[in-house]
């Protein structure tokens, strides 16, 4: 029996929520090896990416060849369409988490360089404000609420904060010596993946409210 559209549409959105599970599940596992410095961890993380790649390839096909077969218009046509840019966001958030997780490696294991506990304390901060929105987002698309995917902006400047701290907190010692200089640098390294993730991760829900609403503000950061 051929599937309806709509039963397609749904098996899509479907693939979507199973890929926006794999990747909450590889930020807390990316962002737990920063935290404890678990390089085999993060090695774990880096070896799954390609079950990403795969979701992402799967989910626009499919929603290409619904698109060409079914030419929807309005409420559809702007799911599908946002279907197929959250899956880009998605797909980026997992390769920044593969890039902190080689920085695990390279702090932990190469240079043998942990990170100091309130410079440390402030990105796990970062890490699980940024895992909430992240989670609001999904839980936005899944359940179709503009309200909650509309609150992740103001969330996300939260981050914005914790990273001007963190920057306090590094440029405040009086010892520049060259290791401190390394670890400022793949420190500052590690909050700007983190940042990112929480920028994609809004991202995801202003696609939302698009989808929801139709409005074009929202793609243009009006929210």
């Amino acid at each position: 029996m051929r599937k309806t559209f709509h039963e397609r549409l749904d098996e899509i959105k479907e693939d979507l929520i199973n890929m926006g599970s794999l990747i909450q599940d590889t930020v807390n596992n990316s962002l737990q090896a920063l935290a404890t410095g678990n390089v085999e961890q993060a090695k774990k993380v880096i070896a799954s990416d390609n079950k990403i790649d795969e979701y992402d390839v799967m989910i626009e096909e499919k929603c290409m060849w619904l698109q060409a077969e079914h030419q929807p218009v309005a409420r559809d046509l702007r799911l599908i369409h946002s279907i197929y840019l959250i899956v880009i966001y998605l797909e980026r958030i997992g390769d920044i988490c593969v890039s902190i997780c080689k920085l695990v490696v390279r702090l932990y294991e190469r240079e043998k360089q942990p990170i100091s506990k309130p410079i440390l304390d402030i990105l796990i901060e970062m890490g699980n404000i940024i895992k909430s929105i992240l989670d609001k987002a999904l839980k936005a698309f899944k359940n179709k609420d503009v309200k909650l995917a509309s609150k992740l902006e103001q969330i996300d400047h939260t981050v914005d904060e914790l990273q001007k701290s963190l920057y306090k907190e590094l440029y405040s010692s009086k010892v520049m010596d060259e290791e401190y200089i390394k670890m400022v640098t793949n420190v500052s390294l590690a909050s700007r993946y983190i940042e990112r993730i929480g920028d994609n991760a809004v991202n995801i829900g202003v696609r939302v409210i698009y989808y929801l609403t139709g409005d074009f503000k929202a793609i243009h950061g009006e929210y």
